[in-house]
């Protein structure tokens, strides 16, 4: 560890460290990796850098054999498991590995190849020189009480033990803990966590874990500290939110992230009770949503600010309320039985509307308002000037389909076909903005600035991208130079639109534009 590193020792410098530190911050890992490495002053600079966040990735059992017992197509994860025996043997045996552990605030740990951890009567019969300790995850989780500065840690697809929970109680300092697709099975101390995290979306193949117990729900949910939590685990989401209830009043509580099946609906509002001061509710798609059988008492969240989720609990929650962000998530699923493209729910534009008018409801003016999906009609867009006249930001995730009450296709979906159409009508070269549907981004830009398609008076910023794309490739800069002046002089309060992978910006009275990068 002290070769790779070499002396930490403070440099000499013939400019602010604070300054090098402040340019050296916009590298990417590998540049910065290749500038600490000329010189003993810039990787004394960049040593903050290049630990602050650390990623480690553990082999499991397929990877670890094959390690032994290679084969040709191996060899770039063999390459990997070696290192990572290597790193994690120098963070142990190394004291210099003490300093380089302070300077890291956040660890992500997760997994590649066949998810069954190599037990240890397994590792015997391997050369211990070439293995030189027990499982590595339980090598990492070892080393990380000794990360006195590590506040964030993220897990993947690890089952976590005694032994991995004690050591997670161990950190001084760890205040924010995501797991996704982990075995929760046992827990130790409680810990003083303001940011819990749990995914685990195998809502087809459920964990053959045992439910949460009452130990785990009050080590991992601190009353006193608590404040964002997210609980998207599919097979559990219930039995955790009717535990922690029993926990008490979360007073610290603002921001939660749930997926509610359609039965355990009123145990959320039991437990929206105890959070006095919640200010952000979302109800992930995963949800199947209905209204409580219970009326809903006006003390039950008074400071809710923003709601992400579906219509039908719109006039539930917003009424009397200081709701101004509102995301209406309009594929809401009524039968607890149903996929999730299947159906996809009713997008006319009387329920739009409807939903819209609920929103106003509101204490405060709806000044964001998100829609997905939503396909776009003179109709529907007027609805949206007319009953939120006040709106800052709108960001509408569009429909790739012309007809709003289209079936779904098992075999072929229709929205496949219609993504293929799409794609070859966005190449066209034409400007007349009859020739662009307004399933397109395109078309949509074309119809509001020839004043087919309103927009607020006061909008300040636009998003448009298409619904269940991760990608959204809009990069005509040409026609988007054309058409972005003309939208400006009709609606003087906007300053940005987004589009996918392309934003444009107004500064004054000049309008730039960039490209985002993505990753395939």
């Amino acid at each position: 560890m002290g070769q790779l590193f070499g002396s930490l020792q403070k440099p000499k410098y013939t400019l602010p460290p604070e300054l090098w530190h402040h340019c050296w911050s916009f590298l990417a890992f590998q540049d910065l990796l290749n500038v600490s490495s000329t010189c003993r002053s810039f990787r004394f600079i960049c040593k903050d850098l290049l630990f602050k966040h650390i990623t480690t990735t553990i082999p499991y059992k397929h990877t670890v054999r094959h390690i032994f017992q290679p084969r040709n197509e191996d060899a770039a994860r063999i390459r990997r498991a070696h290192r990572l025996l290597g790193r994690l043997h120098a963070l142990q045996s190394d004291s210099d590995a003490w300093e380089v552990l302070g300077l890291v605030e956040t660890w992500s740990i997760k997994t590649y190849g066949s998810p069954a951890p190599l037990e240890e009567t397994e590792i015997m019969q391997y050369d211990k020189t070439s293995f030189p300790f027990v499982q590595p995850s339980t090598s990492i989780f070892l080393v990380l009480p000794s990360c006195r500065n590590l506040r964030v840690l993220n897990i993947s697809d690890i089952y976590m033990g005694e032994e991995r929970w004690s050591a997670l109680t161990k950190i001084p300092q760890l205040e924010c803990l995501n797991m996704e697709r982990c075995d929760l099975s046992f827990t130790g101390n409680s810990m003083k966590l303001k940011v819990v995290s749990i995914i685990y979306e195998a809502h087809r193949d459920p964990p053959l874990v045992p439910p949460p117990t009452s130990r785990l729900i009050s080590s991992l949910f601190n009353i006193q500290h608590l404040e964002r939590l997210t609980l998207l685990d599919l097979t559990f989401s219930d039995s955790f939110l009717l535990e922690i209830g029993r926990l008490g009043q979360f007073e610290k509580l603002k921001h939660l992230s749930v997926v509610v099946p359609e039965a355990h609906i009123n145990t959320l509002f039991a437990f929206l009770d105890r959070t006095p001061s919640l200010t952000s509710l979302t109800i992930s798609n995963f949800s199947t949503m209905a209204k409580p059988s219970k009326p809903v008492l006006q003390s039950v969240i008074p400071n809710l600010m923003a709601y992400d989720g579906f219509p039908t609990l719109v006039p539930v929650l917003l009424p009397g309320r200081p709701v101004n962000a509102v995301c209406l998530r309009m594929n809401h699923r009524t039968d607890p039985q149903a996929s999730l493209g299947n159906p996809f729910g009713v997008y006319d534009n009387n329920v739009i509307c409807k939903a819209l008018d609920d929103c106003s409801a509101s204490s405060r003016a709806v000044h964001d308002l998100m829609l997905s999906p939503y396909h776009p009609t003179p109709d529907s867009m007027q609805d949206i000037v007319r009953i939120h006249p006040n709106l800052r930001h709108l960001r509408l995730d569009i429909l790739r389909t012309p007809n709003i009450n289209m079936g779904v296709d098992v075999e072929e979906p229709m929205s496949l076909i219609m993504d293929m159409l799409a794609d070859r009508m966005e190449v066209r070269d034409s400007d007349n903005f009859s020739r662009h549907p307004l399933f397109l981004i395109s078309g949509f830009l074309n119809w509001i600035a020839n004043g087919h398609l309103p927009l607020p008076e006061k909008l300040e910023t636009l998003h448009l991208q298409y619904y269940q794309k991760s990608v959204t490739f809009c990069g005509d800069i040409a026609k988007q130079r054309l058409l972005v002046p003309k939208i400006s002089a009709a609606y003087p309060a906007l300053r940005e639109i987004e589009m996918g992978t392309t934003r444009w910006w107004r500064k004054g009275d000049r309008w730039s534009y960039e490209v985002f990068r993505y990753e395939v």
